[in-house]
């Protein structure tokens, strides 16, 4: 067998990497508008500046800790 035509693993971990983020991104956009988080804002740009900021939060945290953010996330709710 050749060993060349395994997948290289720089590209598996920036996928995953890409995927938790993208994930967590999402969760973070319905998490802020779920807890009330834009209740806050006064004009549109800050709505969208608190959806922004807690999306990308959980993004990295989600990319940063994987498995380790989702459980210890259900565990806090």
């Amino acid at each position: 067998m050749n060993k060349n035509n395994q997948p290289k693993q720089k590209n598996d971990n920036r996928t995953q990497f890409i995927a938790r983020f993208g994930c967590g991104f999402i969760f973070g956009i319905f998490l802020a508008i779920g807890l009330g988080f834009v209740v806050d804002a006064q004009t549109f740009a800050g709505l969208l500046g608190i959806i922004v900021i807690v999306a990308v939060v959980c993004g990295l945290l989600s990319a940063a800790f994987g498995d380790k953010f989702w459980l210890l996330f259900r565990f806090w709710l």
